[in-house]
Order: structure tokens, then C-alpha cells, then sequence
């Protein structure tokens, strides 16, 4: 039996960092509504009104939007890291932690996304 994470606040399978194998995930932007958090009738941009993503996998959750895929600055935006899915892709499983940004997608004090990782929040092990 393998144990699996859910965090009931944003409702992700899963922690920033780890792996996920998934192929349908939640919106991070409209959080799985469909529609945009502040205009109740315009149909979300990211998914175009279904309320969930399809993405590859290996994915990982957003670590600089913390898979709300929402923009720091408007919650109108979408993040500039996940594109407003609140996972991003991986090319490879073998990762580990950004020593950077230290797995936050941005360095401290800072909001733009870390160089290194791309605000991914890991990055492919040597």
C-alpha cells in the first residue's frame, strides 16, 4: 500500500517537491470551479471552463505560486511559472531540491521566479 498526501487547503495531492504521476489534476486558478475567482460568469482561461488540467506526467506542484496558480502581484493572473495550472511538467523524476531558493521557486525577499530552477522549486540531479 503506498500512502498519499492531501492537503485539504488546496485540495493538491501531494507536496511542492514531489513527484506526481497523475494525468488530471485540478485548476489551480479557478480551484476546479471553472470560472474566474473574481467574475463569477467569464469561464476560466487556463481551462476553459472544465475545472480541471491535462498535463504529462512526471509533474511537480508550482512551488512559487504554491500550486494556486495565481500571480503574486493581481489575483487576475495567471502565475508566469505554471501558466495558472498549479503543476508544472518534469522531464525526468530524478530530482532534488533547488539550493538556491531552497525549494520556495524564488529566493527570499525576492518575486521573480529563482534563475536556477525556474521557479519550479527543484531542479535534475547530476
Amino acid at each position: 500500500m503506498t500512502w498519499r498526501t492531501f492537503d485539504f487547503k488546496s485540495q493538491k495531492a501531494g507536496r511542492r517537491g514531489e513527484v506526481l504521476s497523475e494525468h488530471i489534476y485540478r485548476c489551480g486558478f479557478c480551484s476546479g470551479r471553472g470560472f474566474m475567482p473574481s467574475k463569477k460568469n467569464t469561464k476560466c482561461p487556463v481551462c476553459l471552463g472544465a475545472g480541471t488540467i491535462r498535463i504529462q506526467p512526471p509533474v511537480v506542484i508550482c512551488a512559487y505560486c504554491s500550486g494556486s496558480g495565481k500571480s503574486h502581484i493581481n489575483t487576475d493572473l495567471a502565475c508566469i511559472v505554471c501558466s495558472g495550472r498549479g503543476v508544472i511538467s518534469l522531464h525526468t523524476k530524478d530530482i532534488e531540491m533547488c539550493s538556491i531558493c531552497k525549494g520556495r521557486g524564488r529566493r527570499k525577499g525576492e518575486s521573480l521566479p529563482c534563475l536556477i530552477c525556474r521557479g519550479k522549486g527543484v531542479v535534475t540531479k547530476k
